[in-house]
């Protein structure tokens, strides 16, 4: 019976172990493993409950025959006791209606003293031959004479159906004459046994016992069907119980796969619903999560507008759809008049302001399917759909009327913004984005150029032919270069007037045209930022300066280089991420470059330039005020800027000598910048006279043709002519 247990619970177990598999990366279902562990634990249960019943069968079947046997054999003692005196013919009849009445007696032997057999009664055909007691039976029965348990049982342990009891046979008596004197723990008052002989008697309880088994294996089957429907019920049970479990996978891989669309089922358990309400938290957070970015990947902070990549992704379908249907549409360009002067005037803040006025007004002067985006500072862009030249104007006019009665109010202020509009049709072969956005800047120059406050659609009539050629001829040459690595870098010395040595150089770049000519950045960076690529040849430089500084620096002479970078480059987040990945992969010290920030983005510092800047700052590098001087000429604002140079602009140096107005600005500058701890650089320096000037007016540093040209290799070079003799020579004239 175990051995069938064993098999039907493992047979129960491989079942669910394989349908517990997983087909695709052979892992087992969390559901399957509970329902198998479930039926396996009912198996194992009923087995033991089972082999329980069956052996507490046994024991108590055996207990209940040995009693019963032990008491028959007292009743039998009695009656046979007259045979040891005679042959009494009475007590044989009694232990002859004794037998019959219980079927379960085979054989009654009573032996005489000496173990020979004195008389029999048998109550089956089918009994052993009688016969007398062997020397080791009658010893064993001799022994325990006088006992608690005074007889001998065989059979019964293994097989609780045949019992084999023999028993002896005395008489105990006290002596006569000392009865009334008897003391019962006096050896000579013991009481006086007398053997007379042994009695065997010889038990089967065979149709007792198959009846009672044929009971319990009645009781097992109910049992097993009991477990088999429990099992049922249970599996039924979990399944339903652990189906939210199961709820959970699909829309689980669904997340994994990125669909934020997915919905969970309620749970009606606790802890599964406290998990799917923490799921369906993650996936609204997420979604929250990714709207936020796509809003700041296709908005302009400040306004909410649509920003130029939007824009430009906005205006590439705008061409494939007038290609396909054969209408017109418009490309608006609009800068407004005189903004720069807001800016000065009231401070950034408010020109921000003014930025989101302008913003809404421009909203509220289109239509509901044009669409209207900030290319950046204080420039726009509008899509306006399906219109020809004469529809495209009137739009215009309605901006520029519009702008015209705007009034913005700045503490006791009132300023009237006018803008200007350039307009690029959409039409015939002219469908490229690219060249429209041109198109639309060079006809918004022309109305600044007509007096501002004006609208006008670019021609390639009347003189304007050859300038749109020129600058769409600029966007292309500068996409080439930078995807065929056409720029290269020049270095120009940078050196302490005091010592003439040279501390670091300036990094130069230069575009080399198709006839092998250099071109300087004055000639087509104004390009470069109109069409959006200022942020890219930043990045080239970044890179290419740090492949430089690897290439040039050698032991023991540290080498500095100082890089320009513009406002495009801090416009961009992953610009701290670019300088430190391109340092450590060519293993430039950030203490050895120096980028340079011109006055007007220094000044504005907006709250992303500024983190960028102090990010870079932390990591090592060092930064230059450029062009200082020309912008805004603000030493509040100097006093208040964290930088480790001040470029004096070039217009103060070139004229130096002769300028006493530039000489006491310089003095000032360089006072200032000392006392603030920043060392003063003066740009296009030409001549000996000018670097004698510039170190009485207490200038630190110097930078131009005469210290040192911009060569294609970085090298030092100290001032030709020391400061000593070139003031011996004057004062000897």
């Amino acid at each position: 019976m175990k051995a069938r247990l064993a098999a039907f619970t493992g047979g129960i177990t491989k079942l669910f172990s394989r349908r517990g598999q997983d087909a695709k990366g052979g892992k087992r279902a969390l559901v399957h493993e509970i329902l198998s562990i479930q039926v396996f634990s009912a198996a194992l249960v009923g087995g033991l409950a089972i082999v329980t019943i069956y052996w507490g069968g046994q024991w108590v079947l055996h207990d209940n025959y040995s009693r019963w046997a032990l008491q028959w054999t007292e009743q039998i003692n009695e009656l046979g006791s007259p045979l040891y005196l005679a042959d009494d013919q009475e007590a044989r009849i009694s232990l002859d209606n004794f037998v019959d009445r219980y079927p379960e007696i085979d054989q009654i032997v009573y032996f005489a003293n000496d173990g020979s057999v004195l008389h029999s009664v048998d109550n089956s055909e089918d009994v052993d031959p009688i016969n007398d007691l062997s020397a080791t039976q009658l010893q064993e029965a001799i022994d325990v004479v006088g006992d608690k348990a005074p007889y001998v049982m065989r059979g019964g342990l293994l097989d609780p159906r045949q019992f084999e009891i023999l028993a002896p046979v005395w008489i105990e008596s006290i002596p006569d004459d000392g009865l009334f004197g008897f003391d019962a723990a006096s050896p000579a008052d013991s009481t006086k046994i007398e053997l007379l002989g042994f009695v065997k008697m010889k038990l089967d309880f065979v149709i007792f016992h198959d009846r009672l088994l044929s009971n319990i294996r009645s009781a097992i089957i109910v049992l097993v069907i009991f477990l088999i429907l429990f099992a049922l019920y249970g599996r039924h049970a979990l399944r339903n119980a652990l189906a939210s479990i199961s709820d959970l996978q699909r829309p689980i891989k669904e997340l994994a796969k990125g669909n934020l669309d997915v919905k969970f089922k309620p749970a009606q358990h606790r802890e599964i619903s406290d998990i799917v309400e923490a799921l369906q938290t993650t996936v609204t957070a997420l979604s929250e999560r990714d709207a936020q970015l796509q809003q700041l990947a296709n908005h302009d902070s400040l306004t909410g507008l649509y920003n130029r990549r939007r824009f430009t992704e906005e205006l590439k379908k705008e061409v494939m759809d007038v290609m396909r249907t054969g209408r017109s549409s418009a490309l608006f360009f609009v800068d407004l008049d005189q903004f720069k002067y807001i800016n000065d005037a009231c401070g950034h803040p408010a020109g921000d302001r003014l930025i989101r006025k302008v913003a809404d007004e421009l909203q509220r002067s289109i239509r509901r399917d044009d669409m209207v985006a900030r290319f950046g500072g204080d420039e726009f862009a509008i899509l306006v759909r399906d219109v020809n030249v004469a529809g495209a104007k009137a739009s215009a006019e309605t901006i520029l009327v519009n702008m015209r009665r705007m009034a913005h109010i700045e503490g006791e202020q009132v300023f009237h913004v006018h803008c200007s509009i350039g307009i690029a049709i959409m039409v015939g072969d002219n469908l490229h984005h690219d060249e429209l956005i041109s198109q639309a800047d060079i006809a918004c120059r022309e109305a600044k150029s007509a007096g501002r406050n004006r609208a006008r659609v670019y021609s390639l009539t009347d003189g304007h032919e050859q300038r749109g050629v020129t600058d769409v001829g600029w966007m292309n040459c500068l996409r080439k270069a930078l995807d065929e690595n056409k720029f290269q870098i020049r270095y120009q010395p940078i050196n302490r007037i005091s010592t003439g040595e040279t501390t670091h150089h300036e990094l130069l770049i230069r575009l080399k045209m198709e006839d092998g000519e250099f071109v300087s950045p004055d000639a087509f960076l104004p390009s470069a930022v109109r069409f959006g690529l200022m942020n890219e040849i930043d990045f080239w430089m970044i890179h290419h300066a740090s492949i430089a500084y690897a290439e040039y620096s050698r032991p023991g002479a540290r080498l500095k280089f100082s890089i320009n970078l513009s406002a495009n480059a801090f416009e961009n987040d992953d610009l701290t991420s670019y300088v430190k990945e391109n340092f450590k992969k060519y293993n430039v010290r950030p203490s050895d470059i120096v980028f340079e920030i011109t006055e007007s983005l220094a000044v504005r510092r907006p709250l992303q330039v500024d983190r960028q800047i102090a990010t870079l700052r932390d990591f090592g590098c060092k930064f230059a005020l450029d062009d200082f001087g020309t912008g805004y000429s603000s030493f509040g604002y100097l006093q208040k800027l964290q930088f480790d140079y001040i470029k004096i602009d070039g217009t103060f140096v070139q004229d130096l000598p002769n300028n006493s107005v530039d000489q006491k600005m310089i003095k000032l500058i360089a006072e200032v910048g000392r006392e603030a701890g920043m060392q003063t650089i003066a740009e296009y320096v030409g001549s000996a006279e000018t670097l004698v000037l510039l170190s009485e007016l207490g200038v630190d540093l110097a930078q131009g043709y005469f210290v040192g040209r911009p060569t294609k290799t970085p090298k030092s070079r100290s001032t030709p002519i020391s400061l000593s003799s070139h003031r011996q020579r004057r004062s000897q004239k």
